[in-house]
This record gives C-alpha cells, sequence and structure tokens, in this order.
C-alpha cells in the first residue's frame, strides 16, 4: 500500500507502533511527522526499520540521512535489481549505504584519516566488534549497550577506539568498513532468525 504524505506515514505508525518497514519519500516534512525528523522518529519508534527514497544522489544528502538513524537512502532512479537488493539488506537488519557513499569511504578506509595506513577489521578486539556489528544494525548507543548489557559510556569508548583503528570518522564509515569485508553477515542472520522465531512479521509501507 502507497501513501504519500506525513499525515498517512503518521496514521500508520499510530496503528502500528513502528513494527515493521516505513519507506518515506524524501520529500516528506519528517519533522510533520513526528518532532526531531529522523532523530525523533527513531527515539519514538526503536523497533522502525526507516528507508528515505529519493532523486537526490548527493552525498551529504545521504550521509546526514543515515547518520541521523535511517537504515538506508536509496534513490529513486537505481536499477529494479539494486533496489531489491537495498531493501532486502534491509530486511536483514544491516543498514543499506549508497555507492556513493561506500566508495567514498572506501578512500578513506585506505589511506586512513591521516594518510597512515589504519588498522584491519581483524585488529578489533572482540567487544569493539561486538558495538561495531550492532550499530550496522541502526542501533543507537543506548541500545547498543542495553543489547551487550554494558553502559552508554563504555559503548562510546568502544565506538572511539574503533573508529580511530579504522581511520573513519562517523557511523558511515565504520558500517561501510563491515560491509566491505562482510564481517557482520553472520551476525545478521542470526539477527534475522531470531526475529522470525519469535514471530515478528515484518510490515512494508511505500510513501511517494
Amino acid at each position: 500500500m502507497t501513501a504519500g504524505d506525513a499525515e498517512e506515514a503518521a496514521t500508520w505508525l499510530a496503528a502500528t507502533g513502528g513494527h515493521g518497514m516505513l519507506v518515506l519519500d524524501g520529500g516528506v516534512d519528517l519533522n510533520s511527522v513526528a518532532p526531531g525528523g529522523i532523530r525523533g522518529l527513531r527515539r519514538r519508534y526503536p523497533q522502525l526499520s526507516l528507508v528515505i527514497v529519493d532523486w537526490r544522489r548527493d552525498r551529504d544528502t545521504m550521509l546526514r540521512a543515515i547518520g541521523e538513524g535511517a537504515h538506508g537512502f536509496i534513490s529513486k532512479d537505481m536499477e529494479q535489481d539494486e533496489m531489491l537488493q537495498a531493501f532486502r539488506q534491509v530486511m536483514a537488519g544491516q543498514v543499506y549505504v549508497p555507492p556513493i557513499v561506500g566508495n567514498i569511504d572506501s578512500e578513506i578506509l585506505a589511506t586512513g584519516s591521516s594518510g597512515s595506513q589504519p588498522a584491519s577489521i581483524s585488529s578489533l578486539t572482540e567487544r569493539q566488534h561486538e558495538v561495531l556489528t550492532h550499530m550496522s544494525m541502526g542501533k543507537s548507543n543506548k541500545e547498543i549497550a542495553r543489547s551487550l548489557r554494558i553502559s552508554e559510556s563504555t559503548v562510546k569508548v568502544h565506538v572511539a577506539a574503533a573508529f580511530r583503528l579504522l581511520g573513519v570518522h562517523n557511523r558511515v564509515g565504520a558500517v561501510a568498513a563491515l560491509q566491505s569485508r562482510g564481517d557482520a553477515s553472520a551476525v545478521m542472520r542470526d539477527h534475522l532468525l531470531g526475529r522470525r522465531q519469535a514471530g515478528t512479521s515484518l510490515r512494508t509501507r511505500a510513501f511517494g
């Protein structure tokens, strides 16, 4: 079912409690759906899988959306097979990073933030890897802390250390690093299986 405005999106969220995937057109005023836009939506509906679809392909817009908590930013002019794969990735519990963002972050990963060679994923501690894997599911620091049963401040320490080792500056860069190696795949499969066993049904609505 398709709806093209903020009112219908808000109605669906109220009816479902945000359990499912919400696909929003980039032209929808997110602040009219929830105060605080994407961040506000994720805080109010932590189980929500949020995807933005838009004609715009500029990197800053994509980075901002994913950085604020969207599980993916999908361009409307993508090839059908690519678009389907992107949605499958989000449905599997991952964050879809557009190629234009991933390619640039790969360049950063190749040289490091200061021009030196960064450490590889295998150099991360087990806990750092766990934190980044949960991050690639789109979880906030608070949600990661709850999942791993550690404090939020400890999560921040692990995140900062992992970013420094990998030579990245933000969540998008870290997720791109994991996805480029496929390191999160096993955890994602377990995550998806757990959701299925719990009887969670993923409802999808397309907006715009």
